[in-house]
């Protein structure tokens, strides 16, 4: 399975963080913006994507992030929200609404910013077996076994497979 990962943070400085603490173990893109992430998630090219929800330093009320959350639930890519803007508010939307797998406070990672290479191994583990329990599926049913194919053998959203 290849392990792709997408940042999209305004802040150059997350940006290059993120990219140096996960860069070894995965495959790391980062962009900027909310436009330069749309052409990464259409063309499929990340198995995860940690996204900020305000991309933009001067505008206070850019939602953009949370735009990026409703179109990667469209294409059921999952999502490490990483947010210095943690409202209440907006948890519960990417959460409930986006299935995003976490919800993170910058702040409570800012001194220890290695915590999201823990989140992202987590998804990451998920995802690998699922994959397997594919893969023994599709044997199974090649080998003319009745098999069901339950929710359990679904990689999205893994939050609610999440042992928290």
């Amino acid at each position: 399975m290849r392990k792709r990962i997408l940042v999209v943070d305004d802040v150059p400085d997350w940006r290059d963080q993120l990219r140096e603490i996960l860069t070894g173990e995965y495959e790391v893109k980062t962009v900027e913006s909310y436009d330069a992430a749309q052409i990464i998630v259409r063309n499929r090219e990340a198995e995860l994507v940690i996204v900020d929800l305000r991309l933009s330093l001067t505008d206070e009320n850019n939602r953009q992030g949370m735009d990026l959350l409703k179109e990667l639930a469209e294409y059921r890519i999952n999502a490490i929200v990483l947010t210095g803007y943690p409202e209440h508010k907006s948890q519960v939307e990417a959460e409930e609404k986006y299935k995003a797998f976490d919800f993170i406070d910058k702040s409570d990672v800012a001194g220890n910013i290695r915590i999201i290479r823990d989140v992202v191994r987590e998804v990451f583990s998920l995802l690998e077996s699922k994959e397997k329990a594919k893969a023994q599926s599709i044997w199974e049913a090649s080998a003319g076994r009745v098999v069901s194919f339950t929710d359990e053998l679904s990689s999205w959203p893994l939050r609610k497979f999440r042992k928290k």
